[in-house]
Parts: structure tokens; C-alpha cells; sequence
């Protein structure tokens, strides 16, 4: 890990704490150098003299003084910067209490490699006609400090990289002030540059490793794990005080790590040591006998294959791709290190991610997309295509279908309605326009499934509308209100559009939070049977968990839109003043017209407030208020604390049971294909049997570890409910009918809100259902459900997928609508951006309250960060060029042949309808031996088309002429033919 800051205090200072001792006396075994490529320019080498790294952090470069000249005559100059690398715990074991020396210089390679990658990042500012312009130079001096011991006197091997604040383009080049932004930025990534490089050295050495391939982290196998804990006394204090104070996140954690410093102590290296061992106790023989065995081992590590490093730069590529179109090079890099710690070093990817730029499959982005800081943007040829593909949909959805209904029946639906004159707008717009491809751009709460309702009574006869979403729970509640069958996108998807025709309407409700690859599928669907296809949503709301934002694209490259802008949700004066404001950006003002806004320092005081605000209210006045967080993690705080306050208040039954849960791990597609990131303890649901394996879908499966197969690759080994270990290989089934989960443990009580987190069809309920257990008899709980009032009896030992069910995220709650709301808005959330609050408070009907740590940073944040996701042809500035008007233009004669072929393969399938249509009515019912018999006349004629065909072409073969020609070459595969896909 490294954890960079700002340094602070008079050169002086600086330089006596870094080279003179801090809180115990320096020895000879700890070192100094200088290193960067001004090093060598300006002639340092070696151990770090004192005295001139004073005037260096000065600012003083041979006769130049760097600095800001202010009015006074003083030179103001910032001194520089401290990125500390940390070794893992375990390697601070081995290298400084078992004495191998090989350890420590594992290290001290592998800090050499997080220099340089930093060094690639260095940055000055200069202005050129008013503007400032930042040039990478590549060029920085730091003294490196490496030390032996914590504040607590733990052995701690950690890296003091003192980057001083200066650079030059090239040497002979007067000294400018560095620009660190991108440095800062790209810290993450030199840390895992740093773990690859130490743990791929400690295997060479001879030693096992245990890695995370999730977070990149990993610590040397064998060394006791209470041994680590033991000498952790340091960061099991930043972490109980942030877990005391519910503080979450790297960034968040540094109050912790301040909060906990404890005063320097003055001790010598001997004495340190001495007290190591002694702490360490008869264990101390262990850890030789680790360190001597790995000596036994050194040198059998094999390099890296071909193979593996191209794995490891495609892990990255691809995995990052599951949720953002475009991300920084860096980001790339440090994904695919993370999930081969050991097995590979940035020397070993980055060339396989320099062949894919210069093969053009990964496209460096010139544009902002998003609200992420791009310093190296790229994005791959594939998502840029899957968005083009969007642009070729549309065109050829234009005057593509018959209206939904007649002016006539919208008259006579419209005179019994009270939609107002933007809602009937809408509607007509909607009903009566020939494109197939359309879509409703409204406000939160500007009733748009009201519309779909009207829309379904107008429609004319024989048509059928279907609800859909990217949640079952929003699917639900638009088919609910609009009266209309519903389906959530994926099930839709997987059906593949069968039994859909041109008589259809898909109405695809929240459509900001579906995925590029998803839109496309409806697309394609909608093309393929020729049914409508109606896009609902806000863009400003909640957007996609997986990649791309296609509602936003869609409506900027042309796609068919009908505005409406009048929320009719908001019952109040404020509230609707409230969400104005936060839509418009102006998040001052709508934070001002909420019913309040309280400031809590810390995150655990400000669950217990929003609690305690909670628990004041009247039972009816709980029931229509709905606590809105942001994180899974904010969530399981906040109902904690709400049982153990309706516990005192007797609101629960006083005798909790305890029940394992099942917690969605969020494992991508990516790592469900992945042996490695299966953990032991983990359970694996299936959506579909596995019968060679004996399998069951739907049942329980515990990961007991991993394996490898005779051709070396790696498996996951499971035990069933019967004992049985079964060898899993994860490639070998499909990512969507596989559920990983992280077993929990929950206490319930009679009276408890309950939410289900995933769908269950056998129990008919849907994902983030909620209702509250109102008699436990055993495992049995008696659940009455909000939806529909509905009472059920559920096995909780049976059925696990539930978890407490009185905070929401906002996620979650998107589509829904209650009186009040709740808001938790912790500012250094990475997830609180403009869009989660813009959708927080537009849940509710008649006020919102907030907590957050400070209103002013707040307000920042949103105004900075509007939580938007990236987008390959924004990234590429490509949005203008790939407008429908422009690409029907470029590419008129391709869509002519796609509508031509399109109208053919609807043909086809409304024949292949009637055909089956016509063949169910003619049978009559049969026997079982009538049965067999049209069976066996069935093979029969199949044996007799295919026997002919091999006498056919046998003939064909004994009469052609030798021409000479290669009749493979003529085979369908190999003929040229129009092109299916969006422009290449």
C-alpha cells in the first residue's frame, strides 16, 4: 500500500525527521539514496545528505530558488511530497525478526519499481495565453528513506519516498515546480506495482503466498496469522476507530490513522530487535525454519509465460469494461496485477496492453465522459462498436411500425383521464408516431407509468403492452399501476423474444439504469419481431451498474423523444422547490428548501441520529418514512441500530432467533468464469442443473477451495449438503446462471422488517421486497408482505436470501414513492453524487431530511461530482459524427439492405408462427403407440434427406469438371455477403 501526503513544516524540520530519527535511532541497516532522474543530473548519489536535501526542499537548485515571489520579497515554496510503501505485515516478519536479508531486499526492488511508474507521471503547469496546460515530464528527485519499526513498535518495513517539488523537461533545463495531481492519482496503481514486483521476488526467493485477486493484497504463506495480528497493533487501531466511528473508505481512514498517533519513543535498533524476539517467543525457530525452506526453493519459481501475462492484461481490460465504457490506463493495469499477485509484473502486461493500442482494439479517448478525472482515458473498439450498434438501431427504427393507436380512441380515452396537458401530449405524440423506437424523457415522479396506463386502454385492439425494467421491483410497479404484464430486462432478454410479434409494446420503464449491452439486446429483439419498443426514464436519476449509459446516448444521437418536465409526485411546496433545485444543479438552494439538514462529525453518531429522529416518530408516521443510504455497508448500521432501539422500546419480540443468510458477493461475469476469486466458506447457487456433475439447480453448494485438473487448470471443489466434494470448473457454465453468495449471520424477531434481496419464484417474491415476520414457529417465519398484504409462510433455514429490511439504498428504492424520506449523506461516500441525491429525494411525496458531516463540502461534491458514467463515442468525440442524421447519410446503402432483410426474417418468423399455430389445431389426440410410430417415420424420413443428400453430392463430385477450382472456397463461410454489424 501506498499512502501519500502533503509535507508540512520548515525544510529543517522536514529533513532532520526523515535522515537524523523520529521515534526510535537509526542504524546502518536502514537506508537512504537518492533516486529519480534528476538524481543523476544534478550529480546525487548514494545515502542522503542531510544538510542538502534542507536546501532541496528549500527550493534551493544550485542558483536557481524556486518558489512564488510574494509582494513582501518572501518566497513561498512547498517542500514536496511523502509516498510511504508499506510492506505487507508478514514480510516485515521475515524480513525483520527472522533476519532474511533476501526479504528486505525483495522490498527494496520492488519500491524501485513503484518510483519509476510514479516518475512516469510527473507532471509541471504552465500558462499559454491565459490557459494552463499541463506537461508530462517524466523527471523527479526523491530521497528514499526505508524503515524498520511502527509508533507501536511493531516491526514495520515501509519506504519513505520524500518527492521533492521540482521537475525539468530535460537535463540542463531551469527547475519548475512539479505538478502531482496525476501522481496523487495514480498512487493505487504504484502500490500494486509495488506488491507484484515484492511477491513475484519472494517466490523467487523460495517463499508461498497467500493473495486476494480481488483487492491485489497478500501476505507470505506459513507465518501464523496471530503472529501477524500480534505485531498489528498499529493498524487494529486505525481500524477500531474507524470502525467506532463508521468510517468507510482509504480516504476516510486517515482521520483514524491521525486520531490514534501515539507520541515518539526513543529506542535503539538492538534493543527494538531484542524485543521483537521476545515478543515473538519459541516462534522465532519457526519462522527460521520458514525462511530455511524457502532458501531450499530459490530459484524454482518459473517466469512468467506468454500466456499468463496476456491473461492478466486481458483480466483487466475486460473487468473494468463490466461497468465503465472508458477508464484510465493505470486502472487497467492495476486490475489485471491485482488478480496475478505473484504470477506477474507491470514489465510482463504492459506490452500485451501496448500491442492491443497498436492493433487499434484499445483506443485512447480524448474527450471528458463521466465525471472521473481522465488522465489517460481508454476505451476498447468493442464498446465503442456496442454503442455505434445504438445509432444503426434507431436509423432503422425510423417509420418502422404502425401506431399504437387510432386518433379516435385516443379522443375517447382522452375526455375520461385527468392527465395534465403535458401527460396527453405525450400520450398522443407517443400513440400515434410510426417509429418503432421511442422513448419518454420525464422528471422523477412526472407520472409516467400513469401515461402507460391510458397508453394500454387506447391501444387498439389485439395490442399487447409488457412492463419491463432493469429491477424486478420497478417492473412490478409499472405493471402494477399500468395494469399491464411485467417482466424484469434480463428474463425478458433470456427468452430471447419468443412469443413477441409486431403486435407488442415493450415498455422499458427506469431505462437510465440499464447497461449498453442490455439496450442492444432490445434492440435487436424489437427489430427482430418488429414490436415497439418505448424507453422510460430520467436521466438525471440513478444510472447503470454496468457499463455505459445508452438513455443518455440514445437521446443525443437521435433517438424519438417526448419530454415531460412537470413532476406531479410532490405533494408540497418545498419539496417540489427541492428537487427543481437538485436537478438544475443548484444544490445549495435545494438543500435549503428540504425540512432540514443536520451535521454530525461522525458516521456512527449520524446513524444513531437518523435512528433516534426515526424511533420519535408514531408507528404510522414510521410506516410512510423510508431511511435512505448509499452503501450496503451504511445499511447494515442503520438497522442495527434500529432493532436494538425498538428492542428498548419493546418493539420487537424480546427472544431473537439467529438464522445463517446468504449476501450477494457482487461477483462480476468476468471473475464467475474465474477459479481464483472462490473463496472457501463462499456458497454457489445455479440457475440450471449440471447433471454430469450431479448438480442441482437451486440447491446449496460450500466452496471448501480450489484445485487444479491434470491439465493445470484451476477448479473449485464443493461439498454438498450430503458431504459430497464435487470438482467444479467454473468456464464451463454459462455467468448468468451462477450465484455466489457470502454466508451471514442475522438475529430475528417477531415483529422485525424484513427484505428479500434476491428473486425467489418458487415463493413468488421479487429482489428488495419487504415485509415484517409477524410469528417465528422454529426456522418458520410468518411474513405478511407490503406489496399486497400478502401472508406467507417461509423456511428461513431453507430460503436465505433476506436480510433486515428497515434502511433502503437508493439504488433499491429508485421507482418507488413514500411520504418522507430520510437521508444519510456521509461526504467522503464515493458514492454520494448528484444523481443518488437527486433520486434520494425525489422518493418522496411531502419531505425530505438529511444528515451529512459538513454542508459545505457536501454541496461541493455534488456540484463536482455528478455521478455519470462514461461513454466510448463521448470519449472519442465522436458524438456528432455518429448521429443518426449523419450515419444514415455515411451509410445509406448498408440500412437499405439491413430494412430489406429485416422485413425478410419477420416474414419468415410470422410464417413459422402460423405454421405451428396451424399444426397444434390439426392434431387430434394420439396414442402412445400412434406416438412412437410418427417418431420413428420422423427418423426415417431424416435418414432418407440425409442419405440423399451424400449421393447427391457424390454425383456432383463424379461429373463436375477439373477446373482446378477450390470448391471449399465456395462454401457459404468463405462467400462475401452483406455485413450484419454496425459500421466497421
Amino acid at each position: 500500500m501506498i499512502q501519500p501526503q502533503r509535507l508540512h513544516g520548515t525544510p529543517a524540520n522536514i529533513a532532520r525527521y526523515y535522515t537524523v530519527g523520529d521515534y526510535y535511532t537509526k542504524g546502518g541497516n536502514e537506508p537512504s539514496e537518492w533516486g529519480g532522474k534528476l538524481a543523476a543530473d544534478l550529480g546525487l548519489s548514494g545515502a542522503v545528505d542531510p544538510k542538502l536535501l534542507r536546501d532541496l526542499l528549500a527550493g534551493k537548485v544550485g542558483d536557481q530558488q524556486l518558489g512564488r515571489h510574494r509582494a513582501d520579497g518572501e518566497i513561498q515554496h512547498h517542500p514536496g511530497w511523502d509516498f510511504a510503501v508499506n510492506a505487507p505485515k508478514s514480510v516485515s516478519i521475515m524480513g525483520l525478526v527472522a533476519g532474511d536479508e533476501r526479504v528486505l531486499a525483495a522490498h527494496e526492488r520492488a519500491v524501485n519499481a513503484a518510483i519509476s511508474y510514479l516518475e512516469e507521471q510527473a507532471q509541471l503547469r504552465r500558462r499559454d495565453e491565459g490557459k494552463i496546460v499541463h506537461e508530462t515530464t517524466g523527471r523527479i528527485l526523491v530521497a528514499r528513506f526505508t524503515e524498520h519499526g511502527s509508533r507501536e513498535l511493531d516491526p514495520h518495513l515501509h519506504t519513505h519516498l520524500v518527492v521533492l517539488n521540482m521537475t525539468n523537461h530535460e537535463n540542463g533545463d531551469p527547475m519548475a515546480s512539479l505538478e502531482s495531481r496525476v501522481m496523487y492519482g495514480e498512487q493505487r496503481v504504484a502500490g500494486q506495482i509495488y506488491r507484484n514486483a515484492l511477491a513475484f521476488g519472494l517466490r523467487e526467493a523460495g517463499y508461498e503466498i497467500d493473495a486476494d485477486p480481488r483487492s491485489g493484497l497478500f501476505e507470505i504463506r506459513s507465518v501464523p496469522k496471530d503472529l501477524i495480528d500480534h505485531f498489528s497493533k498499529r493498524a487494529e487501531a486505525i481500524e477500531d476507530h474507524a470502525r467506532e466511528h463508521g468510517l468507510v473508505g482509504q480516504k476516510a481512514q486517515r482521520a483514524s490513522f491521525y486520531a490514534t498517533r501515539k507520541a515518539k519513543v526513543k529506542i535503539g535498533e538492538a534493543e527494538l530487535s531484542a524485543q521483537w524476539h521476545q515478543r515473538t517467543g519459541k516462534r522465532v525457530e519457526t519462522l527460521q525454519e520458514i525462511a530455511a525452506l524457502a532458501r531450499g526453493l530459490e530459484g524454482e519459481h518459473p517466469a512468467p509465460t506468454e500466456r499468463d501475462a496476456s491473461r492478466a492484461a486481458l483480466f483487466g481490460l475486460r473487468q473494468l469494461e463490466t461497468s465503465e465504457a472508458v477508464n484510465n490506463l493505470g486502472d487497467i493495469l492495476r486490475t489485471g496485477l491485482a488478480a496475478y499477485v505473484g504470477e506477474v509484473r507491470l514489465d510482463d502486461i504492459r506490452p500485451r496492453i501496448a500491442a492491443h493500442e497498436v492493433l487499434r482494439k484499445l483506443l485512447p479517448t480524448h474527450d471528458q465522459t463521466g465525471d472521473r478525472v481522465l488522465t489517460r482515458g481508454r476505451t476498447s473498439r468493442k464498446s465503442w462498436r456496442l454503442e455505434l450498434a445504438l445509432t444503426q438501431h434507431i436509423a432503422l427504427g425510423l417509420d418502422d411500425a404502425r401506431p399504437i393507436a387510432t386518433s379516435d380512441r385516443l379522443l375517447a380515452v382522452l375526455d375520461g383521464t385527468s392527465l395534465n396537458t403535458q401527460q396527453q401530449r405525450a400520450l398522443v405524440e407517443t400513440a400515434l408516431t410510426r417509429d418503432r423506437v421511442t422513448a419518454i424523457h420525464g422528471v422523477a415522479g412526472s407520472g409516467k407509468s400513469t401515461l402507460v396506463r391510458v397508453l394500454a386502454e387506447a391501444a387498439e385492439p389485439g395490442t399487447s403492452l409488457i412492463a419491463l425494467a432493469p429491477t424486478s421491483s420497478a417492473a412490478a410497479e409499472l405493471g402494477s399501476k399500468a395494469n399491464i404484464m411485467s417482466h424484469t430486462v434480463a428474463s425478458f432478454v433470456a427468452r430471447g423474444g419468443q412469443g413477441i410479434t409486431d403486435r407488442h409494446v415493450l415498455v422499458l420503464d427506469e431505462a437510465g439504469q440499464l447497461g449498453s449491452r442490455q439496450a442492444q439486446r432490445m434492440l435487436e429483439i424489437s427489430g427482430t419481431t418488429g414490436a415497439r419498443l418505448l424507453f422510460l426514464g430520467d436521466e438525471k436519476q440513478t444510472g447503470a451498474i454496468e457499463q455505459g449509459k445508452p438513455f443518455w446516448l440514445m437521446r443525443r444521437l437521435g433517438l424519438p423523444t417526448v419530454e415531460l418536465t412537470q413532476a406531479v409526485r410532490q405533494e408540497t411546496k418545498s419539496i417540489k422547490a427541492a428537487v427543481t433545485a437538485a436537478r438544475a444543479g443548484n444544490f445549495a438552494e435545494a438543500l435549503a428548501k428540504l425540512d432540514s439538514v443536520n451535521t454530525v462529525d461522525d458516521n456512527e453518531k449520524m446513524a444513531e441520529q437518523v435512528v433516534n429522529a426515526w424511533i420519535r416518530l408514531k408507528p404510522e408516521s414510521r410506516a410512510g418514512t423510508n431511511i435512505l443510504v448509499l452503501d450496503n455497508a451504511t445499511r447494515l448500521i442503520v438497522n442495527s441500530k434500529i432493532r436494538e432501539a425498538l428492542k428498548n422500546e419493546n418493539g420487537l419480540a424480546a427472544e431473537d432467533s439467529r438464522f445463517s443468510i446468504l449476501a450477494p458477493a457482487g461477483s462480476t461475469n468476468i471473475q464467475k468464469h474465474m477459479a481464483r476469486f472462490y473463496g472457501a466458506g463462499q456458497v454457489v447457487r445455479f440457475e440450471r442443473d449440471i447433471a454430469d456433475l450431479g448438480i442441482a439447480r437451486h440447491a446449496d453448494y460450500r466452496v471448501a477451495g480450489l484445485g487444479r485438473e491434470v491439465n493445470g487448470r484451476q477448479v473449485v471443489r464443493f461439498v454438498d449438503d450430503q458431504g459430497r466434494v464435487i470438482r467444479w470448473d467454473p468456464q464451463t457454465t454459462k455467468a448468468r446462471h451462477i450465484n455466489v453468495f457470502n454466508p451471514e449471520e442475522r438475529d430475528i424477531a417477531e415483529g422485525d422488517r424484513m427484505q428479500w434481496r434476491l428473486v425467489n419464484r418458487e415463493l413468488g417474491l421479487r429482489n428488495a421486497e419487504r415485509g415484517t415476520a409477524e410469528k417465528l414457529d422454529g426456522p418458520v417465519a410468518t411474513i405478511r408482505w407490503d406489496r399486497d398484504g400478502r401472508v406467507q409462510q417461509v423456511n428461513l433455514s431453507e430460503h436465505r436470501t433476506w436480510d433486515h429490511g428497515y434502511a433502503e439504498t437508493v439504488y433499491s428504492a429508485q421507482s418507488k414513492t413514500y411520504p418522507r424520506v430520510f437521508v444519510l449523506a456521509p461526504v467522503e461516500s464515493p458514492l454520494v453524487n448528484a444523481q443518488n441525491f437527486y433520486t434520494a429525494i425525489t422518493r418522496a411525496a411531502f419531505g425530505a431530511r438529511l444528515w451529512t458531516n459538513n454542508v459545505k463540502e457536501l454541496i461541493g461534491k455534488l456540484e463536482r461530482q455528478s455521478g455519470e458514467k462514461t461513454s466510448s463515442s463521448e470519449g472519442l468525440g465522436r458524438l456528432k459524427t455518429d448521429r443518426v442524421d449523419a450515419f444514415s447519410k455515411r451509410r445509406e446503402g448498408h440500412l437499405e439492405n439491413l430494412r430489406a432483410e429485416q422485413e425478410r426474417d419477420r416474414n419468415e418468423r410470422r410464417d413459422r408462427a402460423l405454421e405451428r399455430q396451424l399444426h397444434y389445431r390439426d392434431r387430434s389426440p394420439r396414442g402412445a403407440a400412434e406416438h412412437l410410430a410418427d417418431g420413428a417415420r420422423n427418423i426415417a424420413q431424416v435418414l432418407d434427406r440425409f442419405l440423399a443428400g451424400i449421393l447427391d453430392h457424390a454425383r456432383a463430385e463424379w461429373t463436375a469438371p477439373k477446373t482446378g477450382i477450390d470448391r471449399e472456397s465456395e462454401s457459404p463461410a468463405h462467400r462475401p455477403g452483406p455485413s450484419h454489424g454496425p459500421e466497421r
